[in-house]
């Protein structure tokens, strides 16, 4: 009988659950002997304590461990630990990965999709990267990580916690989400549009220059304008748009984009006072040609949310190499599928899905940014936000606050210009502060995982309550709540064990003497 191939489609998953049943499967598997020779703990594991260290330890994290599932069996064991840093400093959530499989089922090729499919299963959890990491002599297991699609970082070495040991290493990472928005912090974009147009070339340029010139005070990494011809975008008899023309601008579409068209001979000359200024230069291209036009210009390229669906863009965008920007404004689930789908089978990679409100402005309740990290889940690209509204905080700090790895906001030198895009835009006084504003959201928001700060270990220590020594408690004898211990904060005294054990150390008796104010520790009572 022909023996059947695992693949990673074949793979599923059950939550493992902080329940005997589950522990002691996981610590059978961990003590097998080829599983404690790769182990940085090669002891074998006691229930005593592995039992506490599996209930509290292996479920204090933001992703559950997991048994992996192969033709209805439990075949292996996965468990996630945060790591708050990637090893090469990309931003984003990163966690380490270990598996163990199930000694009867080791030989069969289960762990390459394995380790693919949990890749699968992380990428919806909205994680950017897995690392790994084996001991250097364990050579099986670090083909297994290259063949599951890891890249090897290299030998290094760690310090076994609580052994002392120096273990040579060797590191892997997987990046889930594109690393070029994860190299930086938040990119932001000053979006100039079309507000560089004043009526006349010169006054054209000196206008462009004047944004460019904001941009590179407010501290934007970018500023971007726009390339497009009206008769690439618009059929002949288009006709008005109803939100221009209740703010009064009633021409024709088609005479509108006409007006504000740039010359493509204006591209360079922004494009060389950018790179003067040490800003970059970008600009969405609306059309082939426009794409082309801008495309020896720009480090990035930007698709507009009404260009979505232009599979020509689409197409130039993924052969080009440079990283996308594609905003979703007005777009379905669907249509962001499509659109992600074509990009990637043309070779496109680097994608940035914009979360955008087509609507000029944008009233804040439409602004939807939390629709972000569902975004990241459901098209494992990193995302942003592509911001209408016009407060110049508001939004743009609550997408940071979601994980926005890019923010483009509309910016003006005065509200009252001429022009379709000035009434909405912020002022450049708006955009530096919303520049400092994104850059203190980015250090509020800090790794995301709940613990101790260093900040906090002073007074962690002086006034974390535990179980503390009401007078001196001799030898022999018996600690009893409200005599002789009480639940209280320890000040410049040892602090005792957390109060959970209370009920456990009650009426049992003192093993030591315990000075008034200490705290009880375990092993004090028996």
């Amino acid at each position: 009988m022909q023996r059947a191939v695992p693949t990673t489609d074949a793979i599923s998953f059950e939550v493992s659950l902080p329940v005997e049943s589950h522990g002691q499967l996981v610590m059978a598997w961990r003590n097998d002997a080829t599983t404690l020779a790769a182990s940085y703990h090669q002891a074998p594991k006691q229930w005593a304590h592995f039992w506490p260290e599996y209930r509290d330890r292996y479920f204090d994290e933001t992703v559950s461990p997991l048994f992996a599932l192969w033709q209805g069996q439990r075949v292996a064991f996965l468990r996630f630990t945060h790591t708050p840093q990637h090893p090469l400093g990309l931003g984003g959530r990163c966690v380490d990965i270990s598996i163990n499989v199930a000694p009867q089922w080791r030989g069969q090729g289960l762990a390459v999709p394995i380790l693919r499919a949990a890749s699968r299963h992380l990428k919806g959890l909205g994680i950017d990267s897995v690392v790994a990491e084996v001991r250097a002599n364990n050579g099986v297991s670090a083909r297994v990580f290259e063949k599951a699609g890891y890249r090897f970082l290299g030998e290094s070495s760690k310090t076994v916690a609580d052994t002392g040991e120096r273990v040579a290493i060797f590191r892997f990472v997987e990046d889930l989400t594109s690393p070029f928005w994860r190299q930086q912090g938040v990119y932001i974009i000053a979006e100039a549009g079309s507000n560089w147009r004043m009526g006349h070339p010169a006054r054209d340029l000196a206008m462009g220059k004047a944004l460019i010139d904001a941009a590179v005070v407010s501290g934007a990494d970018a500023v971007k304008f726009q390339t497009y011809r009206p008769e690439k975008v618009y059929v002949a008899n288009a006709g008005q748009s109803n939100y221009l023309a209740e703010s009064g601008i009633k021409q024709d579409i088609r005479d509108i984009f006409a007006d504000l068209a740039m010359p493509y001979s204006m591209i360079e000359d922004l494009a060389g006072y950018c790179k003067k200024a040490g800003i970059q230069f970008l600009s969405t291209g609306f059309s082939v040609e426009d794409f082309q036009a801008i495309d020896p210009w720009v480090p990035l390229h930007k698709i507009a949310s009404y260009e979505i669906s232009h599979l020509r863009l689409l197409d130039l965008a993924a052969n080009s190499g440079k990283p996308l920007l594609l905003s979703t404004g007005a777009s379905r689930a669907e249509d962001i599928a499509w659109a992600v789908e074509r990009y990637h089978s043309q070779g496109g990679r680097d994608l940035c899905l914009l979360q955008c409100t087509a609507k000029y402005p944008a009233p804040l309740a439409t602004v939807n940014s939390a629709v972000l990290p569902w975004l990241q889940r459901r098209y494992g690209v990193s995302v942003g936000l592509s911001d209408h509204s016009r407060d110049p905080i508001t939004a743009p700090v609550a997408a940071v606050a979601q994980g926005a790895r890019c923010i483009e906001k509309h910016y003006t030198l005065h509200n009252a210009l001429p022009g379709p895009d000035h009434s909405f835009a912020i002022t450049a006084d708006e955009l530096t502060q919303m520049v400092r504003r994104i850059r203190e959201a980015e250090e509020v928001r800090g790794d995301g995982i709940k613990q101790v700060q260093p900040q906090e270990q002073e007074l962690a220590a002086f006034a974390r309550r535990g179980v503390q020594a009401l007078q001196d408690i001799a030898p022999g004898e018996a600690l009893l709540e409200g005599h002789n211990i009480a639940i209280l904060r320890p000040g410049q005294q040892p602090l005792g064990v957390h109060p959970r054990l209370l009920e456990q150390m009650q009426g049992r008796i003192a093993q030591r003497a315990i000075p008034a104010g200490q705290g009880v520790q375990l092993g004090d009572w028996g």
